[in-house]
């Protein structure tokens, strides 16, 4: 056919286009809206400014995208509808396009299809992403599937919740539509809504050589779940000895991340790549419906969490409420994928709070047996052990040492282990010992993100003019006091500290709280970007995409400023440069200063020369900044961690690994395995002051025997205040032991003697004067936590309160990086 049309610049190819959805672009701003035309080179037209409206018309008509509308559950009557109308209705079965299926599918009831099931669909010419029947030859229906397209290609998918009636002996096709009216029609009809009815409906019937419904087994194998601060990693063990790891986001590693969003006037709930998405669709004037760092909920599960969704409306939503759905979530996933249905969930989980953890699981998932067999660091410990057996790189009899340093998203642990493996006829029979020595609940990976952030926002600053001369980073003694110092600078310029607005106005809380969030976001990606297996020595920061060079775009709409005393959007071009020397200058004083508080107390009573081996686990230790600390204290040939070559996710995977090989080994009878766990040492102490103001030591830092602490006072009194330290005697909370001496009970120490062996002992209660009260303190490892005991005597007579516990962590002291303080 000719071509009557003028062509600009004959033989050059048109440059791919953008296009954008109409909700996506719902939620934008009329400056975001006018911001798409220009750089879409959309022409407003002359003299008309165009309201918010005009402008979202004119993206959609000219980039729009079209959203197509999908049968995904199940809906009372609606394939009994679907019937009636293809009953009454002709279909005309074309041949026009070549649409392919894999010819054989299975689906097991309630899990549904996706894009790792792997069916392709596939056509020679351009598909889109419609719904779909399963039919037979007598144009019977049986259920529905829909067309998705990730990453160029299209699969087959269908609900979990989709409705699939009982198959005959028939010869089934999948029937395509090519008009994308007729996919729209089946979603109304399907649901009872009212719809213009097609005048002619073409189809295409695809056939399949077989397809079966499968039930989901009921399996016992355990589902292992590493449920970390930042990630979150899940597998399980097969009956044919192989292993199978949960898939997310094209990759082993799920996000720990939860979001909400409103659906018919109620929250839902999103998770993993879902809510950073739900994160990153975001909007200045808006709340930030994304929640991060779930772990340190093990601690204070009963709080609240409050978030205002788009309606106006603020919802109050219990973080028990929040991690129950995240764990059932989890399960869901992996039912999904690995096509059967668990019973038994094991948890990995910290030796500190392996009690605490498997507490509160077992609460949040009655249906379940949830156990924490393994905690983290022997489930790691385990992954070597099995790599020595399977290579015979082991001697027999002998004892090993490791020491593990775990640097993960929030805290990071150094436990040691010890362990000696023997070959019997039978199996392989292993004494595994793993002892808590240090750790620190407030420094993980994400104070590495906001060391990076810290550094954007001044970079960002300087770029717009804000800074007269470059800030002093160079100098690495005092980079980071310079770098705070600049940094409280720039929130002249550009706020995160978000807690500070909350008595100002709705729009500035929300701009600022988004450009915290952002930031933060941000940072995370380019400390990904600066510690990938590929080296990488300079990252451009720019406002304008540059795909010839490594970049990171900078979305100026997330931003506001301040310009004349109010807060708006950047309106300006910015662009600079982030380098690796830069990037590690900033995070190395962190990172050596917890390396020199774990092991120079090792280090100068010769500990260290005990260790085979020391052993780097966790994301955070892909930088190398980690393994140049450790080399201070010993020869590199003992550091265990991965190279910079390998997968960038083999540190987080190296905690799973080990648990799977164990519960493999374990169930296959290859291995006896002894195992036992202990907090050796305990990185606080407690403290109390007499009457006479004189502080007393109750509990000391990183003794591990068990030691009781006492402190008396006369029994008017109605509080005793416990302070709790770190090793080093800095203050971390004050903890409020409250008591009525009313409510005491009368006891005898023979009483006492028998329900408190070891922790009250005679010498101390045959002490207590007339009127005197006395408080014992002693540390419960298992809890993580110390408990008190006050003991009266009266006329002559001993009385006992009651004992309490109080956590050694919770959200009181420990680092928050987003409680809106930063």
């Amino acid at each position: 056919m000719s071509r009557y049309t003028y062509t600009l610049h004959p033989g050059k190819k048109e440059p791919d286009r953008n296009t954008y959805k109409k909700s996506g672009l719902e939620n934008m701003t009329t400056f975001q809206l006018r911001e798409i035309c220009r750089r879409e080179k959309l022409i407003i037209p002359s003299g008309n400014s165009m309201d918010r409206e005009g402008l979202l018309r004119l993206i959609m008509r000219f980039r729009g995208q079209k959203e197509y509308r999908h049968i995904t559950s199940s809906c009372s009557g609606g394939l009994s509808r679907l019937q009636e109308f293809f009953d009454r209705n002709f279909v005309h079965i074309t041949s026009s396009q070549n649409v392919r299926i894999p010819g054989t599918i299975a689906i097991y009831r309630g899990t549904g299809l996706n894009e790792l099931d792997g069916y392709t669909v596939e056509s020679d010419v351009l598909l889109y992403e419609g719904n779909l029947l399963l039919i037979d030859e007598n144009f019977s229906i049986y259920t529905c599937f829909y067309i998705n397209k990730i990453k160029d290609t299209y699969y087959l998918f269908q609900g979990k919740g989709m409705e699939i009636l009982p198959l005959e002996k028939h010869q089934y096709f999948i029937l395509y539509f090519p008009n994308e009216r007729d996919s729209e029609f089946l979603y109304d009809c399907y649901q009872g809504n009212h719809s213009v009815i097609p005048g002619h409906m073409e189809g295409i019937r695809i056939p399949l050589l077989d397809i079966e419904i499968k039930e989901v087994a009921k399996t016992e194998l355990p589902l292992v779940i590493d449920f970390g601060s930042s990630n979150t990693a899940m597998g399980i063990c097969l009956n044919d000895g192989s292993v199978k790891i949960a898939k997310a986001g094209g990759g082993n590693i799920i996000p720990s991340v939860i979001g909400v969003k409103e659906s018919d006037g109620k929250p839902e709930f999103v998770f993993g790549f879902d809510a950073l998405t739900l994160a990153s669709q975001n909007y200045q004037d808006e709340d930030i419906p994304v929640f991060y760092d779930m772990k340190r909920w093990i601690s204070n599960s009963n709080r609240p969490e409050g978030v205002i969704l788009k309606s106006g409306f603020k919802y109050l939503i219990p973080r028990r409420d929040m991690l129950k759905a995240f764990l059932e979530y989890l399960i869901d996933l992996a039912k999904q994928q690995f096509k059967c249905s668990f019973q038994n969930i094991q948890f990995l989980a910290p030796i500190r709070q392996k009690e605490k953890f498997q507490e509160l699981f077992k609460e949040l998932l009655p249906d379940y047996s949830v156990n924490c067999e393994l905690d983290e660091g022997m489930a790691v410990l385990f992954h070597s052990i099995y790599g020595m057996i399977s290579q015979n790189l082991y001697e027999k009899g002998r004892k090993y040492h490791a020491l593990i340093i775990d640097c993960g998203g929030g805290t990071t642990d150094l436990t040691s282990g010890r362990f000696l493996i023997d070959n019997s006829r039978v199996s392989y029979t292993i004494d595994l010992e793993t002892s808590y020595e240090n750790g620190d609940t407030n420094f993980g990976g994400n104070n590495l993100t906001y060391r990076i952030l810290q550094m954007l926002k001044i970079r960002i600053a300087k770029a717009w003019g804000y800074f007269n001369e470059e800030p002093g980073l160079t100098n690495e003694g005092d980079c980071i006091q310079n770098l705070t110092d600049q940094y409280k600078k720039a929130e002249k310029f550009l706020p995160t500290c978000f807690k500070e607005y909350e008595e100002r106005d709705r729009e500035s809380y929300f701009r600022v709280k988004n450009n915290y969030y952002y930031l933060f976001q941000l940072a995370e990606e380019v400390k990904k970007s600066f510690f990938q297996a590929r080296f990488q020595y300079e990252l451009l920061i720019s406002t304008t995409r540059n795909e010839e060079k490594s970049q990171m775009f900078l979305d100026k709409w997330k931003l506001s400023v301040f310009s004349d005393g109010r807060l708006v959007h950047v309106d300006r071009e910015i662009s600079f440069s982030l380098y690796l020397n830069e990037i590690e200058r900033i995070l190395r004083p962190d990172i050596y200063h917890v390396m020199e508080r774990f092991l120079d107390q090792k280090f100068e009573q010769g500990e260290l020369q005990d260790y085979e081996m020391l052993k780097l686990t966790g994301q955070s230790c892909k930088s190398s900044l980690f393994t140049e600390a450790l080399k201070q204290y010993v020869p590199g040939k003992l550091i265990q961690n991965t190279k910079r070559e390998a997968d960038e996710t083999e540190l987080k995977m190296c905690c799973l690994n080990g648990a799977l090989s164990y519960f493999m080994n374990c169930k296959r009878g290859y291995m006896k395995v002894n195992q036992n766990y202990e907090v050796r040492t305990l990185p606080y102490e407690i403290m109390a002051y007499t009457h006479e103001n004189q502080e007393k030591i109750l509990i000391r830092s990183l003794d591990p025997e068990e030691h009781i602490g006492c402190i008396s006072r006369f029994m008017v009194g109605k509080q005793l205040d416990l302070y709790l330290n770190d090793e080093k005697g800095k203050h971390l909370k004050t903890c409020y032991f409250q008591y009525d001496t009313a409510s005491f009970d009368q006891t005898t120490q023979e009483e006492i003697d028998s329900q408190y062996a070891g922790s009250v002992i005679q010498e101390e209660t045959d002490t207590i004067l007339e009127g005197e009260m006395k408080f014992f303190v002693w540390v419960s490892r298992k809890r993580w936590g110390f408990i008190v005991l006050p003991v009266l005597r009266e006329n002559e007579v001993l009385y006992k309160g009651k004992e309490t516990f109080f956590d050694f962590e919770d959200d009181t002291w420990e680092e928050n990086f987003f409680d809106g303080r930063k």
